[in-house]
């Protein structure tokens, strides 16, 4: 049987689209704040916002009807007909935000409006109107949130934990700081300041307020005006590109939104510009007729539909390539990096069978004379190189490859000793990057840092599922200064950090004490804050589920691994290459790397006949 919903349950349901979590509640209130002309607005926070949420501002005020019409469902000054909503410039307009957090929580509001001489106090609570009274109070508004979620026990029993939600408490407090410089902001937790930002005369300003000065060093001005948008802000030098995807920003009008299809119009700008998984820094405002953008497709309003969307993204490509073009930013290969090409099988190699000569003065290679000692490689590296009947003499057994003398992953065969010289004559390191050595079934080449790759992640997931850390010791314990966000989602689970063998302690003002990392990571001064940085990322990438799943653990410790391995110094010593082989050999999977690419392969003696 139909009926119609109590009020009271109506509200409930339309909160939960408006009101998910505490850091909805800051979101609404700050943005009412903006709406109503404050020029400062402070936000003081409790227990990252279970306890309390308070935001104070020097607006326009309310009078006592007002200041009781607005818990009113629907009740908005700023649509009075539906050719209204194609011309909206505000943050708030369709009148849910308070009553949907009165729904769930005590809130008291205090406001006075400009030019009146007294305010008024109205008290809220889930039930409804409580009291409303006057009150003596400087102009503006003062609006209390207490006890989120307390009528609803089940809703508040899923909050995460105080970092986590404070972390999200601070991006939204964000979204709005960074495209209103010319209001004053604070943000304010537990008695203590996160943010206290004074007006700005310009949008870098207020930028390096909330990232740091060092992001001063990598922004580059975008700029761009045509008769469907608008183009403005800062896209990040792209030698600064970190692993994170933290501090990418759209706006429109003013008003923050999420967009991955525009996020992939900048990353066609950058490309080959940066190293595969590293994310650019972006801040870009948009600027548009508000008839040509939809707001409100989303409860949240952080997403929104652009009438001319395919033309703003090959614009938004075309002004970010423009601007690094201005700056000068050449792509460079990075040799190092692993999105090298596979290592070519044999049969990739076609010489012509005409034109023979002396191998000094080289041979015929389809049809052209080559010169040899162009091709040879300048950096191969024959660690512990001895003349011809030295080396003849220093021979390795082949048994030693293999770690436990039995067949490893079907490759016993290829460490027995054949009983013949030269079964194990040494080992030949080639282009800093790949190592050989002959076995039994002919010649074994090894990527090195795949192989060290598929070494750390067999580590690091052994670490993550049986808490068993190994943690290299700085011999000065590092201090790295974070911004809020990223600190607190540093700080959410200290515990399962050291299980990977971070050693991080809080330091006070959002800076941390690194004292130890897991093995493989440097331990200088750079490599520690690059080390931060990686697993911030990793962090991030790893969602609000964190490491429960064991999905979770294997991205985590691929990601840490490539990290570990990344612009590390591959060229190593004859006996690191046998210890190197021989910890291969006694991973699960040596064969691939945890990208899914080939550490080695085997150039038997048929291929070289066949090539030769």
């Amino acid at each position: 049987m139909l009926k119609i919903l109590p009020p009271n349950i109506s509200n409930l349901i339309a909160a939960g689209e408006v009101v998910q979590r505490p850091s909805s509640v800051v979101k609404e209130l700050l943005e009412n704040a903006i709406d109503a002309g404050a020029a400062s607005v402070s936000v003081i926070i409790e227990d990252a916002g279970k306890t309390l949420i308070q935001v104070i501002d020097d607006g326009c005020g309310m009078t006592p009807e007002e200041a009781r019409l607005c818990f009113e469902r629907h009740a908005t000054s700023k649509i009075a007909q539906a050719s209204d909503l194609d011309s909206i410039l505000t943050y708030g307009f369709r009148g849910e935000a308070l009553p949907s957090i009165a729904a769930v929580a005590e809130v008291t509001l205090r406001t006075r409006r400009k030019g009146s001489e007294t305010g008024t106090e109205t008290v809220f609570t889930p039930s409804g109107l409580v009291s409303q009274e006057e009150a003596a109070m400087p102009e503006g508004t003062n609006i209390a949130v207490r006890n989120i979620f307390y009528s609803l026990p089940a809703r508040r029993k899923f909050l995460k934990s105080d970092n986590t939600e404070l972390r999200q408490i601070i991006a939204e407090f964000s979204h709005v700081a960074l495209c209103r410089p010319d209001v004053g902001v604070r943000l304010s937790h537990n008695g203590k300041d996160i943010y206290n930002l004074r007006r700005a005369n310009t949008l870098k300003q207020r930028i390096l307020e909330i990232e740091g000065k060092d992001m001063g060093k990598e922004l580059i001005d975008v700029s761009t005006s045509t008769r469907i948008i608008e183009i403005s802000g800062f896209v990040g030098n792209p030698q600064d590109a970190r692993r994170s995807a933290g501090n990418q920003y759209f706006f429109v009008n003013g008003r923050y939104f999420r967009s991955p299809y525009f996020h992939k119009a900048v990353m066609k700008a950058y490309d080959k510009l940066i190293p595969e998984g590293t994310y650019p820094s972006y801040y870009l405002f948009f600027s548009t007729a508000p008839e040509n953008v939809d707001v409100n497709i989303h409860p949240s309003k952080t997403e929104v539909k652009f009438e001319n969307e395919t033309e703003i993204f090959e614009l938004l490509t075309a002004v970010v390539r423009e601007a690094l073009g201005r700056s000068s930013f050449i792509p460079t290969i990075d040799f190092d990096h692993d999105t090298l090409p596979d290592i070519p099988a044999p049969s990739q190699f076609h010489y012509s069978k005409g034109g023979g000569g002396s191998f000094g003065g080289g041979r015929s290679v389809s049809g052209k004379k080559v010169d040899y000692t162009a091709i040879l490689p300048e950096t191969v590296d024959f660690p512990g190189h001895r003349p011809a009947d030295a080396a003849a003499a220093e021979i390795l057994p082949s048994a030693e490859f293999s770690s436990s003398g039995q067949d490893v992953a079907g490759y016993g065969h290829i460490f027995e000793d054949s009983g013949t010289a030269g079964s194990g004559a040494g080992v030949l390191q080639i282009s800093s990057r790949y190592i050989a050595t002959p076995m039994r079934s002919g010649l074994l080449i090894v990527d090195v840092r795949r192989a060290r790759e598929r070494i750390f992640y067999e580590r690091y997931l052994r670490q993550l599922d049986d808490s068993s850390p190994i943690s290299h010791q700085v011999l000065f314990p590092c201090a790295v200064t974070l911004p809020p966000e990223r600190y607190h989602l540093l700080m959410e689970d200290p515990g399962r950090l050291r299980q990977l063998g971070f050693d991080i302690e809080p330091a006070g003002d959002f800076t941390i004490s690194v004292k130890g990392l897991p093995e493989g990571f440097g331990t200088d001064e750079e490599a520690v804050r690059k080390a931060v940085d990686d697993i911030v990322a990793a962090l991030m990438d790893a969602g609000p589920e964190g490491l429960g799943k064991a999905a979770a653990r294997e991205e985590m410790a691929r990601k840490l691994a490539r990290a570990a391995v990344s612009g590390t110094d591959t060229r190593i010593s004859g006996d690191e290459a046998r210890l190197l082989v021989d910890t291969l050999f006694s991973c699960a999977e040596p064969e691939i790397s945890p990208a899914g690419r080939r550490c080695m392969f085997i150039l038997t003696e048929q291929d070289i006949e066949r090539h030769l």
